[in-house]
């Protein structure tokens, strides 16, 4: 069926599917906000009873995971970054690369905050907005590296450059790097550090992002942060290979996972000893 299709269908007009809110929902821009419409939608669509069952389940354990804890804060959020703050708890697998700061599950709370004040004047931040942000990114962390059964699994090339910048103090830094330490050590976690010399030229992405593979029937995806510093997500193949490609090149010239903490141990001696 087309968009037009389901708008101008009964079911549409009674629940007020409207052709823009169907390409939000297909585009992963917004979820299905009720049962009622998902119900709506898996009869419109014929939905065979199986899938259905599991679609509604999925439904059901993403809104108990997510509703209570991002809607407060959910007015101060893109549309992109509502979504992906939503469905990184349930991936599979994630990929992460970070050029310019430390990525934000592996931001310590002392770290995140001392980032958002330094940017509070220039961005003209409320407190409220800034205790928000924080709050927000330590409770994404606890969901991904304390997910039940099962964590996440997560593997992040972080570039040199975002762990030589000194963001707060240095005792804000030298306990963010022993952080990463930490976190690398787990055995679902790999960090690996792109060095700024290398041999030879090497391919750097100059923004922030994030692979998701996700558990059937969610499609794999892309989170992409921009110059204009809004955060966008697709879900289209060709999109996700591309993201995907530029992390395996980062990754094969990155250090190797072993190497992780040695080099920030050494990292934080040079801080301490300078």
């Amino acid at each position: 069926m087309t968009r037009k299709q389901v708008a101008t269908s009964a079911i549409g007009k009674q629940h007020k599917i409207n052709e823009s809110l169907l390409g939000r929902i297909e585009g992963a821009q917004t979820r299905i906000r009720t049962k009622t419409v998902l119900f709506a939608l898996l009869e419109l669509y014929d939905v065979e009873a199986e899938r259905r069952e599991e679609l509604i389940d999925l439904w059901t354990r993403d809104r108990e995971g997510t509703e209570d804890w991002v809607t407060a804060i959910r007015p101060s959020m893109s549309a992109g970054m509502t979504t992906f703050v939503g469905l990184e708890g349930l991936a599979d697998h994630m990929r992460i690369y970070a050029p310019v700061v430390v990525p934000g599950l592996f931001q310590t709370e002392r770290y995140t905050r001392a980032l958002f004040e330094i940017g509070q004047p220039i961005h003209d931040m409320r407190m409220s907005y800034v205790r928000d942000h924080v709050a927000l990114r330590m409770e994404r962390k606890r969901r991904v590296f304390e997910r039940q059964p099962q964590p996440v699994k997560v593997h992040a090339v972080i570039s040199e450059a975002a762990l030589i910048t000194t963001v707060g103090s240095e005792k804000v830094m030298e306990d963010q790097l022993a952080n990463i330490v930490m976190l690398s050590r787990l055995p679902y976690v790999e960090v690996q550090i792109l060095p700024l010399r290398t041999r030879g030229s090497v391919y750097r992405a100059q923004q922030d992002f994030a692979v998701l593979t996700m558990p059937d029937p969610i499609k794999s995806f892309v989170q992409s942060d921009t110059v204009w510093g809004a955060s966008t997500t697709s879900d289209k193949p060709r999109e996700v290979e591309h993201f995907t490609t530029a992390f395996n090149s980062m990754s094969s010239s990155a250090l190797a996972p072993e190497l992780t903490p040695e080099y920030l141990h050494n990292l934080i001696k040079e801080r301490v000893t300078t």
